[in-house]
């Protein structure tokens, strides 16, 4: 039988014949596209396959209406006046959305995949292109990946991969920028799915803090990272090692006797570890985490706050805590040779940093002109793709090994 156009010419119940019978009712779906034509057709043979179907014309109706993004399946054109995909795409990121993801459009291909790709990237599930004009076979292909996706990430999900150990971390060389020399690695954490692949925390650690398990989560980092750190001092490394740790961890009742078993068990210099936390962290009480703050501190452990000028209460939180560094965030270092306005974000960064007598740490370096940029405004330490990306230990070794830097 030959396929059909699904032009908004084409009649809908020829489009009927060519998709499967309805699956589950009850699913939701969203078609983001200002062709009213399309939508209509869109809708169409959506509804057929059991879909509650909501549609928006752009970002401006998303900014009105966000729950509509609560949706299993988007339809998402790229071209949506003065705005595009692109554009949507960022908000589902910044959403941390899971729905799978069908970008509609007349552009060319290359366009076209790159903005699958653009997607990819920032952890969505994209299922495929659907070009203009499109045959409903193609629809019912892409739906069909759908149902072979895994489902979306759960609480369940997570707590099986705490309880079966199924995090691990990789690292990332932190080098001081005048000299190029190494001072330090980040421990970065991953999650190894049976069904998913390899998880990156983006995708993880909102549901964790959902679902109340950044604390058991926090403590498994910690127990890895201070295992490796462990076999790192037995084989004559001296750098130091930086763990990103979540506030509530602080609220705990025993808290500090617990860090210092976890330290002790593990036989770790405390003085070679840095503790990151994330500047736009929720911190309930800064008086109390001060305290705690100060007591790690005590026992060696240097303090950082991780992505500044993300968050809402940066200031009060940098005057107040004890902090010994100060890390800008990769969204301002990546875009400074290139944004008049996020360099001077860097740049103000940097120089409160410098005022305040912190070590200032920038993130997400890709370019030898954004070096050039950090080095001249007397950045201290750089971490970024231009140097390496995250790495296994093994990896690592060989990084070390090839760039013959002062790692012992």
């Amino acid at each position: 039988m030959p396929d059909f156009d699904a032009s908004p010419n084409a009649a809908p119940r020829v489009a009927e014949r060519f998709l499967p019978a309805p699956a589950i009712a009850g699913k939701r779906a969203l078609i983001i596209d200002d062709d009213r034509e399309m939508q209509t057709l869109l809708a169409l043979l959506l509804e057929r396959q059991g879909y509650a179907v909501h549609i928006a014309s752009g970002l401006e109706d998303l900014a009105h209406a966000p729950e509509q993004l609560q949706a299993e399946l988007i339809l998402l054109d790229f071209h949506l006046g003065e705005f595009t995909g692109i554009d949507v795409l960022q908000l589902l990121e910044e959403k941390r959305s899971q729905a799978a993801i069908i970008l509609v459009s007349g552009c060319n291909a290359a366009t076209g995949e790159a903005a699958l790709a653009t997607g990819k990237s920032h952890g969505l599930n994209m299922l495929g292109l659907l070009p203009k004009p499109f045959k409903a076979s193609m629809l019912a292909a892409l739906l069909a990946r759908q149902g072979q996706a895994p489902q979306p990430l759960g609480a369940a999900d997570l707590a099986e991969a705490l309880r079966e150990e199924r995090l691990f971390l990789v690292y990332q060389p932190k080098l001081e920028l005048a000299s190029g020399r190494l001072v330090g690695v980040e421990a970065l954490v991953r999650w190894q799915d049976p069904l998913r692949g390899v998880i990156p925390p983006d995708r993880f650690i909102a549901l964790a803090e959902d679902s109340r398990q950044i604390v058991a989560l926090s403590w498994q980092v910690l127990d890895l990272a201070f295992a490796q750190q462990a076999r790192w001092q037995a084989a004559g490394h001296t750098f130091d090692l930086a763990i990103n740790v979540a506030p509530q961890m602080l609220y705990e009742p025993r808290c500090l006797t617990l860090f210092d078993a976890l330290a002790e068990r593990h036989g770790v210099d405390l003085t070679r570890i840095n503790l990151e936390i994330t500047e736009s962290a929720t911190i309930d009480c800064l008086s109390y985490t001060r305290h705690r703050l100060n007591g790690l501190r005590e026992r060696g452990c240097s303090l950082s706050m991780d992505d500044f000028g993300t968050g809402y209460s940066s200031m009060s939180q940098l005057y107040r805590l004890p902090f010994d560094q100060l890390k800008v965030d990769r969204t301002f270092v990546g875009a400074s040779d290139r944004c008049s306005e996020a360099r001077a974000i860097t740049t103000t960064i940097v120089e409160l940093g410098q005022r305040l007598n912190l070590k200032v740490v920038a993130e997400g370096i890709e370019t030898p002109s954004q070096r050039v940029l950090l080095e001249s405004l007397g950045c201290d330490y750089g971490q970024g793709y231009l140097f390496a990306r995250p790495m296994p230990t093994h990896q690592l070794t060989g990084w070390l090994a090839r760039h013959h830097l002062d790692a012992f």
